[in-house]
């Protein structure tokens, strides 16, 4: 397995039942995580993590070159966010196989470090949310623009986002009058935002962002946080307004049971962005 000169980024949904300590300090057990795209394995102070050869048809790693790109693309993104995390691309080659298989190497973090697992302990996050907000205000304010990813920003492409994740939820839908009526809400508020949404892009607020802010993917160290895997499959999902990209996490950190942390974090990141947007938004 090589482990070539990298910097770093995400021991992230997957420490879990590792039992790592404090910065600095290597974990001593090894395990492995698995998630819908993924296979994680965990050794000392490293996660090497491996794609798996499926096609889900919103992303198809069937062959050895998709996994290399998806791997080489998961490096360079989320380097952006924590740089000291995200190591490199490695590899590895069984017996059998043709040609190596590459994987993402990283710095493996301090499971007990989560956020997530913070917010259900009930400690204080206060401070480290208005750290994460003002990083994330300050790549946003550098993130690229452009017109691809503008087009992602007008009201009818996150009309057709909605729509295409309502036809997906339908199928599954428990509570499905629950399901219509989410489905009306949200029909309702664009179907009179036109002129607001252009002026979001003509404010330069949307952005290629993090697109999957999650608390189990923020590490609250003691140098600062880490904020690791964000979206690599698909750019246009992660085009997105600045403040749409901050929401995610207040929509986890409400959905863990803590809607005071959550406003807090968007609170903390309006002030750091400078982001004048209704409150509808």
């Amino acid at each position: 397995m090589t482990d070539p000169g990298f910097r770093a980024s995400r021991a992230g949904a997957s420490g879990r039942r590792q039992g790592a300590r404090h910065d600095g300090e290597p974990p001593v057990r090894a395990g492995v995580h698995e998630t819908h795209t993924a296979v994680l394995f965990f050794l000392g102070d490293r996660v090497y993590k491996v794609k798996k050869p499926v096609d889900l048809g919103f992303l198809d790693y069937t062959t050895v070159a998709a996994r290399r790109a998806a791997c080489e693309r998961e490096v360079t993104l989320n380097r952006r966010f924590a740089p000291d995390v995200y190591v490199g691309l490695g590899e590895f080659r069984g017996p059998d196989a043709a040609e190596p298989e590459p994987l993402v190497v990283m710095r493996r973090m301090p499971e007990d470090r989560r956020l997530s697992q913070l917010v259900r302990a009930g400690a204080a996050v206060d401070d480290v949310l208005g750290t994460v907000a003002r990083h994330l205000a300050a790549w946003h304010a550098a993130a690229p623009r452009g017109r691809d990813v503008d087009e992602q920003g007008t009201r009818d492409a996150l009309s057709a986002r909605w729509e295409a994740g309502f036809a997906q939820v339908r199928t599954l839908a428990a509570e499905p009058d629950r399901l219509a009526e989410t489905e009306q809400l949200v029909r309702r508020y664009l179907a009179g935002r036109k002129r607001l949404f252009d002026a979001r892009i003509e404010q330069r607020r949307v952005v290629d962002g993090h697109g999957d802010l999650l608390a189990e993917d923020v590490f609250c160290l003691d140098d600062g946080p880490r904020v690791l895997d964000c979206l690599e499959f698909d750019d246009r999902l992660r085009y997105v307004d600045g403040l749409d990209d901050a929401a995610f996490l207040a929509m986890d950190l409400e959905q863990l049971g803590a809607p005071e942390a959550a406003a807090c974090f968007l609170t903390r990141y309006g002030e750091y962005s400078a982001d004048p947007a209704p409150p509808s938004l």
